[in-house]
């Protein structure tokens, strides 16, 4: 009897372990979070295919150890659209790039003419035959006398040899002067311009850029440039915070003394896009991190409070989403 006893008390232990290790699983399933759709290539970073509804976005690293702002953006039918583009060092990767999606720019959009944005245009321009087509260019730039008499930081050639590429390309291609409130289509992307640029004699480059708003497939990308304390505070001034509000936003100057975090919470994305080099993310002076003078670590915690779900960053390449 007692053997019996024994055998029944093994038996029913041996079911409930068994019942416990079935029932585990799916408890610590609820608190990992499953392995997203994300997976790390040598370009790269590719993000979700479902994302952004059938268009692409390129975040372009950077050829150099400098920083950059070079963005492509691929229309669900195939139209390309270019944010500034980067230095004259980062040409070679970005017409690689655009001759993949078959060689021609719908829209080129600058958000202020500093080399490490519009280097790798004026190359790309200078160069005879041109490598790529480009059908139309749009931008506004303060008059060149206000930025001599601002905080230029001895760049003035930036805007003169831009200014002078142009000339290499057919006029009716070139969409100066470009105003608040303007839309441009390409495809089902709306390019919502949201301010003329602004005038300051703090950074007077950084603080005119344009901001534009890319309306597609239900998701809002916000490209703010290089817009420092002043830009972003007239950004908020001059626009309506539903306008303002976007999934994306690309992090004003490259993310450290840039916009406020007033204006990115009002904007409060889920995805930041960050054209940053290793060095500005980390703040590194002498390899030691956190010993520079640049804000990019407080700028990142802003981020994290706010709840931000994903951080694409040049640093690690081309930063791919879908």
């Amino acid at each position: 009897m007692r053997k019996a006893i024994n055998r029944w008390v093994k038996r029913a232990a041996g079911i409930y372990l068994a019942a416990a290790m079935t029932v585990a699983v799916p408890v610590y399933a609820d608190v990992i979070p499953p392995v997203p759709t994300t997976t790390v290539q040598d370009t790269g970073t590719v993000a979700e295919e479902t994302y952004l509804g059938g268009a692409e976005l390129t975040l372009l690293a950077p050829a150099t150890q400098s920083q950059n702002l070079s963005c492509v953006i691929e229309t669900k039918a195939g139209s390309v659209i270019v944010v500034d583009g980067g230095l004259r060092e980062d040409a070679p990767h970005l017409i690689e790039t655009i001759q993949a999606k078959g060689g021609r720019v719908s829209a080129w959009l600058i958000t202020h003419p500093h080399s490490d944005h519009i280097g790798a245009l004026t190359e790309i321009l200078n160069t005879q035959p041109m490598p790529i087509e480009i059908d139309n260019i749009y931008y506004s730039f303060l008059e060149r006398e206000f930025y001599e008499r601002g905080d230029h930081m001895g760049r003035m050639d930036n805007l003169d040899n831009l200014l002078a590429a142009f000339n290499n390309i057919a006029p009716e291609k070139l969409h100066p002067s470009i105003d608040k409130g303007q839309q441009i289509q390409v495809d089902e992307v709306t390019i919502n311009v949201m301010n003329k640029p602004f005038r300051s004699f703090h950074n007077t480059f950084n603080n005119s850029s344009i901001a534009y708003r890319l309306d597609l497939n239900g998701k809002r990308i916000l490209f703010l440039g290089d817009m420092g304390w002043d830009a972003g505070q007239n950004l908020l001034k001059k626009n309506r915070p539903e306008d303002l509000k976007a999934d994306i936003v690309q992090m004003a100057h490259h993310g450290q003394d840039g916009v406020e975090m007033d204006l990115y919470r009002v904007i409060s994305p889920e995805i930041c896009l960050w054209p940053t080099p290793d060095w500005l993310w980390d703040n590194v002076k002498n390899g030691e991190v956190d010993a520079g003078p640049w804000k990019t670590l407080t700028v990142r915690k802003w981020m994290e409070a706010l709840g931000v779900k994903r951080n694409l960053c040049a640093k690690d390449g081309d930063q791919i989403l879908r």
